[in-house]
């Protein structure tokens, strides 16, 4: 059987998306968002680093359509995205409610869950978003 490693950070975000909230770790001594994926700050000293809820609004940065199923877990077509959080994290995620046809860079998206973890929807009276 195939193990898993994941670093101590990965497990708070996941404990995060299991109750249905998407956290973000962020420095305690500037506030600023820290990214997913820059690991720098994973070095750090745990005391500078606290967790909290994001907003859950994001823009969408760019996509691509599965057409070929590789699970009967997710159906096709299934959109990938990669997304940039309102907080300015940026991640790989689900998109859903929208038809593969109509969905757009820029596109301005919310957080949602469903049983097999997060995933983002187009958001209400947005049809672009805008970065800061």
């Amino acid at each position: 059987m195939d193990q898993v490693f994941m670093h101590r950070y990965e497990g708070e975000f996941l404990a995060g998306i299991a109750a249905k909230q998407l956290r973000i770790a962020v420095d305690r001594r500037s506030g600023a968002a820290l990214g997913y994926h820059e690991r720098a700050w994973c070095a750090r000293d745990d005391a500078n680093v606290a967790w909290k809820r994001a907003s859950g609004r994001a823009v969408l940065l760019s996509y691509t359509v599965t057409r070929r199923p590789y699970s009967p877990d997710f159906p096709v077509p299934l959109v990938h995205g990669l997304v940039e959080l309102e907080e300015g994290p940026q991640l790989v995620c689900r998109i859903v409610g929208t038809a593969p046809e109509a969905v757009t860079a820029g596109m301005a998206l919310k957080a949602s869950y469903d049983d097999k973890g997060l995933l983002f929807r187009r958001a209400r009276n947005a049809a672009r978003a805008t970065h800061a």
